[in-house]
């Protein structure tokens, strides 16, 4: 029987721009705001908690509308999903509050972090900007 791990993560966007986490190492490597759920914990509590301890974000459950989920098995014999939420809520006065893990907070735009991204955030931004290309067009 696999363990079960929920995350969820943030797609803050302001026009072109996704708001990024770079994290600690020497390799360049950006993470969107969030992190794991806690027990009785819904996806969207678990998001507004972690985007607060990450960078003092405080979101309000309104200003955010879920997009996707996705699952992966690690090799540990754990399912993870990941819960992707959007907001496009103005966003000020942030700072990284975990220097350990994280170096700076940034807006970049979406094509150019897509290389420095794991795989599932990178495909969920990917899917975010197509559809909305395509809402455009």
């Amino acid at each position: 029987m696999f363990g079960k791990i929920d995350k969820s993560r943030l797609i803050a966007i302001k026009n072109d721009k996704i708001l990024v986490l770079e994290k600690i190492g020497e390799k360049k490597k950006f993470s969107l705001a969030g992190g794991v759920k806690k027990k009785k914990e819904t996806d969207i509590k678990s998001l507004i908690r972690e985007t607060f301890e990450e960078i003092g974000l405080r979101l309000k459950k309104k200003e955010l509308t879920y997009f996707l989920s996705r699952k992966n098995n690690n090799t540990k014999k754990k399912e993870i999903y990941k819960h992707y939420f959007i907001t496009n809520t103005s966003i000020k006065n942030i700072e990284v509050l975990e220097p350990h893990k994280f170096k700076k907070v940034l807006w970049v735009p979406w094509y150019d972090a897509l290389e420095y991204l794991d795989k599932d955030d990178r495909s969920a931004i990917t899917l975010y900007f197509d559809q909305f290309r395509k809402q455009v067009n």
